[in-house]
């Protein structure tokens, strides 16, 4: 038992790699157009907004086809998996928003001090829904797939 827990923890020890080098380069995106827009005098929610929206779009498709190697499935199964990662970064995107505001307004901390400690924080909460929810093995059994 203890063997297939270490193969099972080994197994999301790299899928977590993956994620972060994934996310990094949405991390790159997001950090790139959020410091374009707050440049620009953008306000913080917005450009965050708009920022966690396009490393969003690069998240799903990446995570999807090398983090969690998704099963293809029907058109309608497909929706709702990105429905399902849709509402999660909703959520992401909310608490991120509020993370930000606090540090920035409360704690007076420059916009992208906040966003590196927000981003730093919001990291494995985003990799927790997205293997136990998004893109979980549950769902794709459901949907007529696996792992």
């Amino acid at each position: 038992m203890s063997e297939a827990l270490t193969t099972e923890r080994r197994a999301s020890l790299k899928q977590f790699f993956v994620f972060c080098i994934i996310g990094g380069l949405n991390t790159l995106i997001d950090m790139g157009v959020f410091m374009l827009l707050v440049l620009v005098d953008v306000h913080y929610a917005l450009a965050q907004t708009a920022a966690y929206c396009a490393g969003m779009a690069n998240s799903y498709l990446m995570n999807r086809a090398f983090t969690f190697r998704a099963a293809s499935v029907r058109m309608k199964d497909e929706w709702r998996r990105g429905l399902r990662f849709l509402a999660w970064n909703a959520a992401m995107l909310g608490l991120s928003v509020l993370l930000l505001a606090l540090a920035a307004e409360w704690l007076q901390l420059r916009e992208w001090i906040a966003k590196i400690i927000v981003t730093l924080l919001i990291v494995p909460l985003n990799f927790y829904g997205s293997k136990k929810w998004v893109f979980t093995a549950k769902h794709q059994a459901e949907l007529g797939g696996g792992n």
